[in-house]
């Protein structure tokens, strides 16, 4: 049975993915916040209370997943945050969380999990438009943090693409497009809502996790993007 790290998981994108990935036959180890539990029980499913914000909790679940999964065949970094979603200036404090949570948590844990994966591992970075530098899809003010923290994330995607290539592990960012979760909502108005669902978007990621062989690119509706 394959094993897979789904980090945030206890709704949104991250809940949808671990629910197709135990329809398709392999074992998830989810994480969830606080006390905020992954609402699924399945024989397959281990569950982990994990903050992306702590180095301890990220060291703690690292050390827990080579107990329970000596080895790993992908890793969805999920898990993120979104603090300034309407804010049209940089605010330092909100900048500094976020890239915590998004940028170097997500590095944390992964390095930590190297040691765990081969060749054919994919590690999927979870990324947004809001990341896109050449060509932006949502070019105003807003979310300068969150912005920030997914362009930063794109270039961690292609440094540790580069590095692990040569040992057959795949790396990529995807973009979900705009999904209906509570993140995807908090930049909702009136006239403008997200236009897919979690379920569309945990399709996508496991299509991408089992189709495909390139390394180091930006996906988005199961075709390259631009960075």
């Amino acid at each position: 049975m394959k094993t897979v790290i789904i980090t945030g998981t206890s709704k949104g994108i991250g809940l949808a993915t671990a629910k197709k990935f135990l329809d398709e036959g392999w074992r998830v180890i989810g994480t969830y916040l606080n006390n905020t539990s992954i609402p699924i029980k399945h024989e397959n499913l281990v569950a982990f209370q994990y903050d992306q914000a702590d180095s301890d909790s990220i060291e703690s679940f690292a050390d827990e997943v080579g107990v329970v999964a000596p080895q790993l065949d992908a890793l969805i970094n999920n898990a993120g945050i979104l603090l300034d979603a309407k804010d049209d200036t940089a605010d330092s404090t909100k900048v500094r969380k976020t890239l915590e949570v998004n940028v170097v948590g997500v590095v944390n844990l992964t390095e930590r999990l190297l040691p765990l994966m081969h060749k054919g591992t994919h590690i999927v970075n979870m990324n947004s438009g809001h990341g896109v530098v050449s060509k932006p899809i949502f070019d105003d003010a807003s979310a300068a943090g969150y912005r920030i923290s997914k362009a930063g994330l794109n270039m961690y995607t292609r440094h540790l693409a580069f590095r692990l290539e040569p040992k057959g592990i795949l790396v990529s960012s995807l973009a979900p497009g705009w999904v209906s979760t509570d993140m995807g909502n908090a930049i909702a108005t009136e006239t403008k809502k997200p236009d897919r669902t979690p379920s569309q978007a945990a399709q996508e990621i496991f299509d991408l996790v089992t189709k495909v062989t390139e390394t180091g690119q930006f996906w988005k509706h199961g075709e390259k993007t631009d960075w």
